[in-house]
């Protein structure tokens, strides 16, 4: 879900694939959630829980399968299929905002 000024984010992105955070991307917490600003774009976005622990997974070393898992045992109550969704759809806004940096 995202709204003009300050963004808050909730496709089809490769099982295989690598996702890094773009370095150029700052963030800070922000009241439980976190915060991030795109210096290319001057664009504020603020993610709520699962897509900050999205975020902090893309890091070049874990794949979707991999978060999904990851995501499954972190949040009780979340099966598979939710997270995968979740995870699917994290990654590929993610990505549609420019917020990911080219893949290794």
């Amino acid at each position: 879900m995202i709204q003009d000024g300050v963004e808050t984010i909730t496709g089809a992105v490769s099982d295989g694939r690598l996702f890094r955070r773009s370095p150029s991307v700052e963030e800070a917490p922000l009241q439980g959630e976190l915060m991030l600003f795109d210096p290319a774009t001057s664009r504020f976005f603020v993610l709520n829980r699962t897509m900050s622990f999205v975020w902090r997974r893309c890091d070049g070393e874990h794949t979707p399968s991999g978060m999904v898992r990851e995501m499954t045992e972190a949040f009780e109550g979340v099966d598979a299929a939710a997270a995968e969704r979740d995870v699917r759809g994290a990654l590929a806004e993610l990505e549609s905002l420019g917020l990911l940096a080219p893949a290794p």
